[in-house]
């Protein structure tokens, strides 16, 4: 293992999507040997001190092989030492082969690994790559941080020792798929939890996990790990919310206990939807308290009919056709959008349409933490037609002092009271949150339609509310959040252009011939009995 380069810089302000971002992320190489102190490298500053930099970030490390595979990967030459941010490039330091808590000896400094790489929207800005978080993160090559427990110089070339082995051998790649992807995972949790090395931030994400699971205390039975593929459900009752919205009662038929998910993510549907050959998937966000053992349930607004005739809709497929006693094939809860109701920061939460679906999942799981955590629930739509669950808002609103909620309509009808169906009239707005919230700081979380999404992205930039602290699901991809751009469908070739390719699925060991027809290998993967784990088709993914 070696120091291939020292890379350091002091923050910068730049443009980034019509507004100016102040980053260190455009670190340089150095040639002098640099001191590496407590906090950082002499010559070298964050930005954004509340998610940079501090004692467990003190210096960002990345290999140089994944340098190497991203040049390739993405066709970039570009790419040289400390493109990605990272203070210390190091080549024989791999993710997969680098431990939580292991302690190295690099020229005069001793430092030890505290945590992966979680990637901002800085990272994209610096590659010039909208959706590049996700694209990093599933490739496993986020490299990781050290804290520094002896100050010492260190300068390219010197010779990286590990002086010891972290507790428990598990890999920075080990940490981050727990973070992302199997946090179901509750055995190596735990494993996780008796590292010295993990950070107290860790911890508590990892806590809260365990405790949301039944690890402490809770008398639900719970499964150790969601299930894999699609799993029959019977769909108990099916509920009128409003005249276009509808909620939809699951239950297993198989009758075995339902595993935990975080509020604010979705199921998986794959519809058989009559007069299509092949089967549909659809995404629909799970709107009860994770509380509820016994049922999932999802609410589901009927949209209107697409002028393109490829666009299959599953919302008239469920309002039209599916009826209790209906069986459904549903694939686990999934997302990286949701949130810890163990959290007791003061939260808003905004939604616009049928947006308010996994607000309404959030809101009941802060009620049933018995946090009193301030919340405001604030949303918008037309009207009553359209407002879904107003009674039950109104409700939570009253019996629990910590919750407010705001009610706005676009376009009231003479029968909606101002009152008791809304609260004032107009869109949903930045000014609206300035009159309704004690301040800014707090977390922030949105749903809904593009044009609502980028008119409060836009207000809580311009009002100062850090990045950091706004999650967002958007009904479409990403780019919609920039003004002037659209979505373009991929034009699919020809099937007699196609090699024929042969897939092989390694760890099931199932091979097949590649079939044109379909539109991507996760649709042909899963008609091969094959059932990969994926982050996309859920709208948040930011990649489609």
């Amino acid at each position: 293992m070696k120091l291939v380069s020292v890379n350091v810089s002091m923050p910068k302000t730049v443009d980034h999507l019509g507004r100016r971002v102040s980053t260190g992320i455009y670190n340089e190489p150095v040639t002098s040997r640099v001191m590496v102190r407590k906090l950082n490298l002499d010559g070298d500053g964050q930005a954004d001190l509340t998610v940079h930099g501090g004692v467990y970030k003190a210096v960002y490390v990345y290999d140089l092989d994944n340098i190497r595979y991203w040049q390739q990967a993405l066709g970039r030459e570009d790419l040289g030492y400390g493109h990605f941010g990272e203070n210390l490039t190091v080549e024989g330091m791999p993710d997969d082969q680098i431990h939580i808590g292991d302690v190295f000896r690099i020229g005069g400094a001793l430092l030890e690994v505290t945590q992966p790489r979680l990637p901002c929207f800085k990272l994209e800005m610096k590659m010039d790559l909208p959706g590049f978080s996700r694209q990093f993160i599933t490739s496993g090559r986020l490299g990781f941080y050290f804290r520094v427990l002896e100050v010492g110089e260190v300068g390219a070339g010197d010779s990286i020792e590990r002086i010891q082995i972290g507790p428990e051998k598990i890999t920075v790649w080990e940490l981050a798929r727990l973070y992302f992807f199997d946090y179901y995972n509750q055995e190596k949790i735990r494993r996780l939890l008796r590292i010295p090395a993990l950070p107290p931030d860790w911890s508590r994400v990892f806590e809260e996990i365990l405790v949301s699971a039944g690890e402490k205390g809770k008398k639900r039975k719970t499964p150790e790990r969601a299930w894999k593929g699609f799993r029959n459900f019977i769909v108990d009752r099916k509920v009128s919310e409003s005249q276009t919205i509808k909620s939809f009662y699951l239950v297993p038929e198989d009758g075995e206990p339902l595993p935990i998910y975080m509020p604010g993510q979705f199921l998986t549907f794959r519809l058989s939807i009559p007069g299509h050959p092949k089967p549909v998937i659809r995404n629909y966000s799970l709107s009860e308290c994770p509380c509820h053992a016994e049922y999932y349930r999802v609410t589901i607004k009927r949209e209107e009919p697409s002028e393109d005739p490829e666009i299959i809709s599953g919302s008239n497929y469920f309002h039209d056709l599916v009826e209790p006693g209906t069986r459904l094939q549903v694939a686990a809860s999934r997302g990286d959008f949701f949130l810890n109701p163990q959290e007791k920061t003061p939260v808003a939460l905004i939604s616009g349409g049928v947006g308010l679906t996994p607000m309404i999942s959030m809101l009941n799981a802060i009620v049933d933490s018995g946090k009193n955590r301030p919340t405001w629930f604030v949303h918008g739509t037309r009207n009553g037609i359209h407002h879904a669950m107003c009674k039950h808002m109104r409700r939570t609103a009253a019996e629990n002092d910590n919750i407010t909620v705001h009610i706005r309509y676009s376009q009231p009808r003479p029968e909606d009271v101002k009152g008791r169906d809304y609260d004032s009239t107009g869109h949903v707005s930045d000014d609206l949150l300035k009159e309704l919230l004690p301040n800014k700081d707090m977390d922030y979380y949105l749903c809904g339609p593009p044009p609502f999404m980028n008119s409060m992205m836009k207000g809580l930039w311009e009002w100062g509310v850090p990045e950091s602290r706004i999650r967002f699901e958007l009904f479409g991809p990403a780019a919609l959040l920039q003004e002037g751009t659209r979505p373009r469908r991929r034009k699919n070739k020809k099937a007699a252009e196609e090699k024929a390719y042969e897939i092989v699925f390694s760890e099931s060991g199932i091979t097949a011939k590649w079939d044109p027809e379909y539109e991507n290998l996760l649709d042909f993967a899963e008609d091969q009995g094959v059932f990969p784990d994926f982050s996309c088709r859920s709208g948040i993914c930011h990649s489609c």
